[in-house]
Parts: C-alpha cells; structure tokens; sequence
C-alpha cells in the first residue's frame, strides 16, 4: 500500500472537512495510505484554496516539479501554469481518487528510481574498490618476517637488516617472539615499506647485534603484524577489505600495545559489532579514504576485522 499525503493551504474549514470524508473513500478504492498534513513540504498533493495568483505562482515555483498542486478557479478565471483544475472545491470523490492514484504512481516511480540511485552508487563504490590495486600482505616486509618465523628453530632469534636502517631484532624468550628496534620503527611508516628482497631475514648467533638489539624494549610480535601492515600497504586495501561492502570490527584491538594514530581508537570505538562502508567511516574520521584502508588492513592481519 503506498503512503501519501495530502497538504491544504488556503482551503476554507468547510472544504477540509469534506475532503477528510472523503479520503476513507478513496483509500480504499485505490488502495492507499492517505493522510493530511500541514506541512506542503512533506505531501505529494497539495489542495490549494482560493488564494492569490502570486501566492499560487509562488507554490508552484516551490513545489510544482515534485507534488500535484490542486486548484479551485473561479468561473471565468485563467488557472496559473503548473497547477491540476478540477471540477469542483472541494473535488468530488473519483475526481479525487484520479488524482491521488496518479500521485501514487508517480512517488512509485520515484521511489524505484531512487532505489535504482541507491544500488548503483553501491555497485558503483563496490567496482571503484575492486579496481584499485590490492595490497598483498605476503608481498610486503612484514609479510616477509612473519612468512619466516615458523621455519625458524623456537629459540633461534631473527635479524631484519634493512639498507640504511637500524636493525630489527625478532628474538625469543622463553619460546614467544618478541620485535626489538629503534622507536623509529614503532612510530614511522617508511622503514616497512622497502622491497623485502632488498632486505635480508636472516638468523643470528653475533652477540653485537643481540647486544644491540636488545637494548631496545621488547614488543610483542603482533606489533610488527599490526603496524608493520598498516605502513606498508600505502592506502592499498587487501583483498578481503577491497571485496567488503561494509566493515566492523569483532573488539577493540589493544591500543596499549599496538602502536597507532591518535585518531584510530576513537574510530576503533565506532565499529565494534557494527558495520559501515569504508567511506563513511573515512567521512565520519575526516581521514582519507587511504588511510582507512591501511587501519582496515591491520585489522585483518590480527583477525580482528569482520565484512558484510
């Protein structure tokens, strides 16, 4: 059953109140929702009384594109443009039913096209974001650590020489990894996104590079996992966040130990058990779209992300 509403500016109370009897009569002859209101802004008919021609020109201006304005003419008088005249004030009831079944059938269409508006925008957001170029987590540095990490013995540390970078130690205490480097490492996105192949990974007895190393704070390993991915996806979505339609987030990543942008746990706060687009939340960040996609990405490396 289509809703519509029906507004009356001018319309003497003698005429409203035939036109609210008659309104029963032609919802169900129409199989309509029918309601007044006051309010021309919201209606998809207005029943205009015996008002001025400026005052009927003006309406027309304001909502004639978009509603049917209903006007009572007095013998002899020429109708302004853009207004629908009818027999009789208030309009008998097929009369009105004609009306208000055309009005119908016009918010019908409107609404198809709006929803048609709706789907291709998705569709849309959904072909722009599966052309973009992907980020392959396996491709990039941290991918290339964590790819080594189970063909190591458990207590055999790791050494990440970058060119021109302070090393990075991956060492292990009682059987965890720990991540061991400069704070640059932890606070800057340049160092993880060097080609890992310039890079070597190799296993490390030199007590100066342990030395070294581990003079530095030890982080958990799902440091380099989170923001080592963040960094170097330079705003490329993975696979899995390029393919979503909606994202969330399953809880709170753990903001204590992660590392972060200031502005990520008040977003974090936002998506957890929800679902939004990643444009929305980069709208509702006032962040570029880029910079969701690299939090989105380190969601997912931590199997924190959830898609719809």
């Amino acid at each position: 059953m289509t809703d519509l509403a029906i507004a009356t500016v001018g319309l003497e109370e003698k005429d409203v109140t035939v036109l609210k009897s008659l309104l029963p009569l032609v919802s169900r002859l129409k199989g309509l929702n029918l309601q007044l209101v006051d309010d021309p802004a919201v209606a998809q008919v207005a029943c205009l009384g015996r008002l001025p021609q400026e005052r009927v020109t003006e309406l027309v201006a304001q909502y004639g594109g978009r509603m049917i304005l209903i006007y009572c003419c007095s013998r002899g008088e020429e109708p302004p443009p853009g207004v629908r005249v009818l027999g009789h004030c208030p309009p008998r009831a097929n009369e009105l039913a004609e009306v208000l079944g055309e009005a119908a059938q016009r918010a019908t269409a409107a609404s198809s096209a709006s929803q048609l508006a709706t789907r291709l925008v998705a569709e849309s957001s959904a072909a722009a974001r599966a052309a973009r170029t992907l980020f392959d987590p396996s491709r990039s540095l941290p991918g290339a650590i964590y790819d080594k990490l189970p063909r190591l013995l458990i207590d055999q540390p790791l050494a990440v020489i970058v060119p021109d970078v302070p090393t990075l130690l991956i060492d292990v205490r009682s059987g965890v990894r720990t991540a061991h480097g400069d704070p640059a490492w932890f606070s800057r996105p340049d160092f993880w996104r060097v080609d890992p192949t310039t890079c070597q990974l190799t296993t490390t007895i030199d007590p100066r590079v342990l030395s070294e190393g581990r003079r530095f704070p030890a982080r958990p390993i799902q440091v380099v996992r989170f923001w080592g991915v963040m960094s170097a996806s330079r705003g490329m979505p993975r696979a899995e966040v390029a393919r979503a339609a909606e994202v969330g987030l399953k809880k709170m990543p753990d903001f204590k130990m992660l590392p972060h942008l200031e502005w990520q746990p008040r977003l974090a706060e936002t998506m957890v058990g929800k679902l939004a687009s990643p444009e929305s939340l980069a709208a509702a960040a006032g962040r570029p779209l880029e910079e969701i996609y690299d939090f989105l990405n380190a969601a997912a490396e931590l199997g924190l992300l959830k898609t719809g």
